[in-house]
């Protein structure tokens, strides 16, 4: 398991991002675990270690049989420490520091830390935290955890949805509009606008043009009528251009909301928590025929898209893109 954005935003936040060791008040930095952290740490640059009060490892200090694991990442479980303190108070299991001892330890630095804020302060964590709430909401309902599950079930030589999966995906739109996303974000609350109308469309165009599969009431696919019997050639033409067509649009609006997805992620990491999402990566675009071809890319919007008043152009944009190369972008 690792720590949560919810649980990690309020750690820092509460303890004012200083060590709550005792007197400590170190000023602490986020380690991001990458090149930059490395290079702040080797300047002698404190980074801040959201440290366990009980660990989740039998042989870890303070640990206890009966503490839930699924609780052990929790808030409620992190002090956050200097990496000196850290270490301290680990030492011999953790034998000079109970739980209790910690928990008070944490109690008492974020009383303190919360009596220097103003109201403002104060309401603006409030919202922070609320909106992170919200970001992890929508983590549960976009699957991002399946996310290359989703795009590679969208890019099947020949796509086949369950309706309830559908219309998962329209009930996600749906909480979408639904959400007041604070102005203190403004990049963030237009990348949910935008993903939530590739969404939109991506749900339309299912909806208008896929039917239930023969023999089958949970099944949508795109209309091939000439499986249900002879066609003349003029007609097979026109249904089997009409077949291509409509699934190379499903492809390019998996391919449109992969890249309104990572965009919403990147704002995350901008303006609410820079380690959301940090250890998974970016969302994967998979595509493949379910026999030979399984590739993977990283789809993300260009320079040019972000820069746009909304990076997604809309339905038409993309249909007429999709006539103009005869097919797909992927």
């Amino acid at each position: 398991m690792t720590i949560g954005s919810p649980a990690r935003k309020v750690l820092w936040a509460r303890s004012g991002n200083l060590c709550a060791f005792l007197e400590c008040n170190q000023l602490l930095t986020y380690n991001l675990h990458d090149e930059e952290s490395r290079t702040l740490e080797e300047s002698g640059i404190p980074l801040g270690e959201e440290a366990h009060i009980i660990s989740g490892s039998p042989d870890g200090p303070r640990y206890d049989p009966n503490y839930p694991n699924g609780k052990v990442d929790d808030y409620e479980n992190l002090i956050l420490l200097c990496p000196t303190h850290h270490r301290i108070i680990d030492k011999k299991g953790g034998a000079g520091f109970s739980s209790e001892t910690l928990r008070e330890m944490k109690r008492t630095h974020e009383v303190a830390q919360a009596a220097k804020k103003s109201p403002s302060d104060l309401r603006r964590e409030e919202i922070e935290l609320r909106t992170l709430a919200m970001v992890e909401n929508w983590v549960d309902r976009a699957a991002l955890s399946r996310w290359g599950n989703l795009t590679y079930r969208l890019n099947q030589p020949v796509v086949s949805l369950k309706e309830s999966w559908v219309n998962a995906l329209y009930e996600q739109g749906e909480w979408l509009m639904m959400r007041n996303w604070p102005d203190f974000f403004p990049g963030l609350k237009s990348a949910f606008a935008n993903y939530q109308c590739v969404l939109r469309d991506l749900v339309n165009h299912i909806r208008s043009s896929m039917e239930y599969r023969h023999n089958s009431e949970d099944r949508l696919e795109f209309p091939r009528p000439w499986q249900r019997g002879w066609l003349p050639q003029e007609k097979y033409d026109k249904a089997r251009k009409e077949f291509e067509f409509s699934q190379d649009m499903l492809y390019e609006l998996s391919w449109e909301l992969t890249k309104a997805a990572n965009y919403v992620c990147d704002l995350v990491r901008t303006e609410l928590d820079p380690l959301f999402r940090f250890e998974e990566g970016a969302l994967p675009y998979r595509i493949g025929d379910g026999l030979i071809v399984d590739n993977l890319s990283r789809e993300e919007y260009s320079y040019e898209e972000r820069n746009r008043q909304q990076p997604y152009e809309g339905l038409s944009v993309v249909k007429e893109r999709v006539r103009a190369q005869g097919g797909a972008s992927r």
